[in-house]
């Protein structure tokens, strides 16, 4: 398959994530996407080639991250950021990142079966998808610095 037709299908299904997102009124964070997408890959067999690797809070592609920073280029996606602030020190530590779609979407027949995916994995918590992902796929958990207290948890 040739990559521009990889591409699209790419954005296609970032944007069907998030409208599905939005019907649903869940938020799509940074690690929500990535952990979605790789799962559509590990367990629904779509290949388009995102390359995921361990990384610090599991499975990752910076590819992905590329696609989804184009469409925000394009003013096809917008990101909100919300800071994430060290509760003692109160410092700012991180930014929560939501992606919101901006542009008009309309699903085709022929996605129905991923759109009921996303559906089924966007309404669970980032918590509750980092721990799926943890325990079904240690090997990309080897650098996450929440895999001990993900797998701690499990074990309780």
């Amino acid at each position: 398959m040739d990559m521009t037709c990889i591409d699209d299908k790419v954005y296609r299904f970032i944007k069907l994530l998030l409208y599905t997102a939005e019907l649903n009124n869940v938020e799509v964070t940074a690690t929500k996407l990535q952990k979605i997408f790789f799962l559509l890959e590990k367990e629904k067999g779509i290949r388009l080639g995102l390359n995921f690797k361990p990384w610090f809070f599991g499975a990752y592609s910076p590819k992905l991250q590329d696609y989804i920073d184009k469409l925000i280029e394009l003013g096809e996606v917008d990101v909100e950021e919300k800071e994430v602030r060290d509760p003692i020190s109160g410092e700012i530590i991180a930014y929560k990142r939501n992606y919101v779609l901006k542009s008009e979407f309309k699903p085709e027949e022929e996605e129905k079966e991923i759109e009921m995916f996303f559906r089924e994995w966007v309404r669970k918590s980032r918590t509750e998808i980092l721990n799926y992902v943890h325990k079904k796929y240690p090997e990309y958990a080897k650098y996450s610095m929440i895999r001990d207290k993900v797998l701690s948890m499990l074990q309780e």
